[in-house]
């Protein structure tokens, strides 16, 4: 009878064991959590607004940003760069009246801006020849729609900025070098046509430059060498690569990221990134179209197809205009780890906001309708949306809950809105994960606990100053003005689809999800482990079954 009794014990812990799993769980309340009845559930903040200190530049678009080192700092202590830009009418030096920029900022933090004083070339005919030295009026001519990128040389040991064409107000050819960010130096005219818009990332130590306005598909690559005849040192030598096959556009967004083929399948990948990784260039989305007298024209609008290359050269279409996100321009993209110290931390490349415009069949639109959205891909290929929203009405969505689309109206209403224009960069956040009330700068190994469940711990590899972050910086707001504000990603950004945190099934910590059960793996926690339980379990259960049988036939024979 004991044995019998244990047997129903059995049923009864596993029956509950069971109802666990499935039961959502229920997050408590934390200063990174969002609470609202309009949520599916309750989940993890995606993004904070920094509280901004002192003067920082004025509300812009277009403006180009970049991750270089701190002026005067150690190589390795990094900052957010901003230069340019479109903003409200304002006096220039020489006292006209424009929109352009010609400024240049950096930050630590995203919350401190500090406004640099600048030196370099100042030339006739080709800047801002008869600006002061030492004034905030770069040499180069304000602008907008331009680029800013990092490039090293052959050898690997140097370190310059690039800024290149742009709106200035029309669109330039022109490049500069900086290796401080202080100093920029005017590098000639590049070969490739006069563009704005353009979209640039560095792949395989090349600065490529992609399309642009007036729309093309044309593609330059940049080297950084040596010339001794430059005061700042260098020169960037340009090769124009094979037209791409993709239509001409502007506008887009470039990715270089590492993709592995043996990434398990989204959402949940859970094995080690492997080494057999390559290095992709990838280009997204845009405002495309042929001109009017090209055969294959059907009308100029935002597009959503992914081309992908391993070589600069050859081209493969890996998502079309017709899956998963809407067409956009103007969005923001970048490639990023979640933790650089996590082996099962697969880069991502991530894009957010933008708006749709232009003409598909009979319907035109002329200005931009945009987005309050998030996603994510591995692959370019496969993709998987962060955030959770309601429909929209015009110019307001109904919910979101990426928190850089809110915004409170003259009614005194909270509405959500989309963003365009803005700049999306990789950098690092600094925040008191053990509670010690100190920020360490070196890697080690910490307790990272659940917001929701301070029970619930896994110990990583981290540096509290050094947590990767995504920061959303500037933009114009559809229906509104242009801003100045930065958003820095929060948690929930790694442990959320649409909205819901980690399947249910678990916590989200700092760098990801905390699952509730060791019944639940994977990057969300969606994943099952089934197989040596079931195992486990059904051996027991065929036990108590043949166990109660037993007692049943020598009960009925007795």
């Amino acid at each position: 009878m004991l044995s019998l009794f244990t047997c129903i014990l059995f049923f009864v812990f596993a029956a509950l064991y069971e109802a666990s799993g499935q039961d959502n769980i229920v997050i408590g309340s934390n200063v990174d959590l969002r609470n609202d009845e309009r949520l599916p559930v309750r989940g993890t903040k995606n993004w904070q607004l920094l509280p901004q200190r002192g003067t920082t530049f004025s509300p812009r678009h277009s403006h180009a940003t970049t991750v270089f080192r701190c002026p005067g700092d150690s190589p390795s202590t990094q900052c957010l760069w901003l230069t340019g830009g479109y903003s409200d009418s304002h006096r220039s030096f020489d006292l006209r009246t424009e929109k352009e920029n010609s400024d240049v900022w950096y930050s630590k933090d995203g919350k401190s801006w500090n406004q640099v004083e600048l030196y370099g070339d100042y030339i006739q005919g080709v800047g801002n020849w008869d600006a002061k030295p030492g004034s905030f009026a770069a040499p180069w001519y304000a602008r907008y729609g331009h680029s800013l990128d990092v490039l090293d040389d052959e050898d690997g040991d140097a370190y310059v900025m690039v800024l290149a064409g742009g709106n200035n107000p029309m669109p330039s050819n022109d490049v500069w070098l900086s290796t401080d960010g202080i100093r920029w130096y005017f590098d000639g005219y590049a070969a490739w046509p006069k563009r704005a818009y353009h979209s640039t990332a560095v792949f395989q130590g090349k600065l490529f430059i992609l399309g642009g306005t007036p729309l093309s598909n044309s593609v330059w690559a940049g080297s950084l060498v040596k010339n001794r005849t430059k005061e700042v040192g260098y020169s960037i030598k340009w090769t124009q690569m094979k037209d791409a096959p993709w239509t001409p556009r502007a506008g887009a967004c470039a990715i270089a990221h590492s993709v592995s083929e043996d990434i398990a399948s989204l959402p949940n990948a859970t094995e080690e990134f492997a080494n057999n990784t390559s290095e992709a260039l990838f280009i997204l989305g845009g405002l495309a179209g042929h001109s009017q007298e090209n055969p294959d024209y059907e009308g100029i609008r935002t597009r959503n197809d992914v081309w992908k290359t391993t070589d600069g050269e050859t081209w493969e279409r890996v998502m079309t205009d017709t899956e998963v996100w809407p067409g956009r321009a103007f969005h923001g993209c970048t490639s990023w780890t979640s933790n650089n110290n996590d082996p099962t931390s697969q880069p991502k490349m991530v894009i957010a906001g933008g708006g749709y415009m232009g003409t598909d069949g009979n319907r035109e639109v002329r200005s931009l309708e945009t987005y309050t959205d998030t996603w994510w891909s591995y692959n370019g290929s496969e993709w998987m949306k962060i955030n959770y929203e309601e429909g929209s009405i015009y110019k307001d969505n109904l919910y979101s809950t990426n928190e850089w689309t809110e915004i409170t109206v003259e009614d005194g209403r909270k509405v959500y809105r989309g963003k365009w224009g803005f700049s999306l960069e990789a950098f690092v956040a600094s925040q008191d994960l053990n509670g010690d009330g100190k920020r360490n700068t070196e890697r080690a190994m910490t307790k990272v606990c659940s917001v929701a469940n301070e029970t619930l711990c896994k110990t990583m590899l981290l540096a509290e100053q050094e947590i990767p972050a995504l920061f959303l910086i500037g933009g114009k707001v559809e229906g509104s003005s242009m801003v100045s504000d930065t958003f820095v990603s929060q948690r929930g950004i790694n442990c959320e689809l649409d909205g819901i945190t980690c399947g249910n099934k678990g916590s989200c910590g700092v760098t990801g999800c905390i699952c509730h059960s060791s019944n639940f793996t994977g990057e969300y926690c969606m994943d099952k482990k089934v197989k040596a339980q079931t195992s486990s379990a059904t051996t027991s259960t065929i036990s108590c079954l043949a166990l109660i049988i037993s007692i049943g036939v020598l009960y009925s024979i007795w």
